[in-house]
């Protein structure tokens, strides 16, 4: 059933402390951002013609503009990126803007702000460009919201973002930015013939039987009206980039002319590497010194798993079909963007929310390792989680062609490299060539890697015992310079892709090897 969702928004400043180094460790870059903050407060059913409106379900009370207590302690809490709004096809979305001011500053800010929903096709009394509607004003501390809400009906499903129109050039950089997915629904699925039989949860197209996709499966787990474009999960990669001079000029009311844009520090989801093996809640004592946290939804540390397609309580098979995962990338920033991933050709399945030919079997269709997102564009592209131990496998464990396995030839070049006194340790205390690589398990479940809970696992060390999973990916921005925080490699725009062996549990602390 589609629903009103009523989105409560405030418009107010803060910090975000970026990581300096490769490890998160060092003493990080405090940074001035505007923001807005808030999410769902409510929720209503919309019913059929005629009919009783269905109850207002309040979802998150605190966010009740009605209280002016609840706006005050909502100032100064900005981070990037804002909240992530998610909807259905069919749902009616109110967004309703409070303007709190930039009281944070050296000097307080009182501009005015909108929210424009970029790739929205709407009326523009709410557009939210305040040349040619208005901008809504600030609610001092202590007084009732001065509000306006905005009104949005999508056309299509799609990734989409928001961000205030306000003199934008400044605005948007400072941080003012959130993504808005819209999923089809399960009328729009039907439309299209992809239907779900409700006795066995089995998935249709046109009367045939679609058995890759699980009876789990949601409308949630499609990105268009298209069969093919059904996924296991999807991952929202916000991308935008930072000019650290250009907020501290805002923070001081000091001019800065933004022809002289050079950004410093590249973000994912508004974080740089490492932080983007966070997960997005941190515990407040971890905060800022570790990093901060971030609305939920934004997770970039992307985890798959290669082999069998998962059910509720099903037992854990091998063999079967490999995850397909579904990279939203939307960009805000000032500059293109080439995206990156290892290990896999992704389809694009949409571009600015507009579908694209899904169906690899069809010629038309468009593959790519590299995508390059143009400021202002989104990109949904679709990837599959193959298991490489048919091609790899062999080589690495056994050897071909005459060559010993990898595992030997490393050990080899490890030894040869100490006795020419030319080992170089991939990381400090290191005994190989192997590098460690950081899993995410979550935070304080075990003795890992502190301040969080990381395990070390290294492909050479007697804990890997010459397991093939899990399997690494980067992910990155392909200007390989924008893959540093603040010129310091590695950072910026880089994410984790890791691969699970078939049938992995995702929720393992830590993750099992598999073999």
């Amino acid at each position: 059933m589609p629903k009103r969702l009523f989105y409560n928004l405030f418009a107010t400043d803060g910090f975000i402390h970026l990581p300096t180094d490769p490890t998160g460790t060092s003493r990080r870059e405090r940074v001035y951002v505007f923001g807005f903050v808030g999410g769902l407060f409510a929720e209503q059913p919309i019913t059929e013609a005629g009919a009783p409106e269905g109850p207002v379900r309040v979802v998150s009370p605190y966010l009740d503009i009605r209280i002016p207590a609840n706006l005050d302690a909502l100032r100064g809490t900005a981070v990037i990126p804002s909240p992530r709004i998610d909807m259905d096809l069919g749902d009616e979305l109110y967004l309703t803007l409070v303007n709190l001011g930039l009281y944070q500053a050296a000097t307080p800010i009182l501009d005015v702000h909108t929210i424009h929903i970029h790739g929205g096709h709407v009326a523009t009394q709410v557009d939210g460009v305040p040349e040619t509607s208005f901008g809504v004003p600030v609610t001092p501390p202590g007084h009732p919201a001065i509000s306006v809400t905005y009104y949005f009906k999508p056309e299509k499903p799609g990734s989409y973002f928001y961000h205030c129109h306000e003199e934008a050039s400044e605005h948007v950089q400072m941080g003012m930015y959130g993504a808005l997915i819209v999923y089809p629904s399960r009328q729009s699925l039907a439309a299209a013939g992809i239907t779900q039989d409700p006795a066995t949860g089995r998935w249709f197209f046109r009367g045939v039987w679609q058995p890759q996709i699980p009876a789990s499966a949601t409308n949630r787990n499609f990105a268009y009206n298209d069969v093919n474009t059904f996924f296991n999960s999807d991952w929202v990669l916000l991308l935008s980039d930072i000019d650290s001079a250009w907020h501290q000029a805002v923070f001081d009311q000091t001019a800065f002319n933004a022809v002289n844009y050079r950004p410093n520090y590249w973000l994912v989801n508004g974080r740089a590497f490492p932080d983007t093996l966070l997960p997005t809640t941190l515990p407040p004592d971890l905060v800022p010194n570790s990093g901060y946290s971030i609305p939920p939804g934004y997770d970039a540390y992307v985890r798959v798993s290669t082999g069998v397609t998962r059910r509720p309580f099903a037992p854990i098979r091998p063999g079967g079909l490999p995850d397909r995962f579904l990279l939203r990338l939307i960009n805000i920033s000032y500059q293109p963007v080439p995206w990156h991933v290892h290990g896999w050709h992704g389809l694009i399945v949409g571009k600015d929310a507009n579908p694209r030919v899904a169906d690899v079997s069809n010629p038309a269709h468009e593959m790519n390792f590299t995508t390059l997102v143009g400021s202002g564009e989104s990109y949904d592209v679709l990837y599959s989680a193959d298991d490489k131990r048919p091609l790899y496998a062999d080589y690495i464990f056994r050897g071909k062609a005459g060559f010993p396995s990898l595992m030997q030839q490393v050990a080899k070049a490890t030894a040869d490299a100490k006795a020419a006194g030319t080992f170089i340790p991939p990381f400090p205390g290191a005994k190989d060539l192997w590098a460690n690589i950081v899993l995410k398990t979550g935070l304080r479940k075990g003795d890992f890697i502190p301040p969080y809970n990381w395990a070390v696992w290294n492909y050479g060390s007697p804990v890997a015992g010459n397991h093939f999973f899990p399997q690494f990916y980067l992910a990155h921005n392909h200007d390989d310079y924008k893959v540093t925080n603040n010129g310091v490699y590695p950072g910026g725009q880089l994410i984790l892709i890791e691969t699970d062996f078939p049938g992995a549990d995702y929720t393992a602390t830590p993750p099992p090897a598999g073999n």
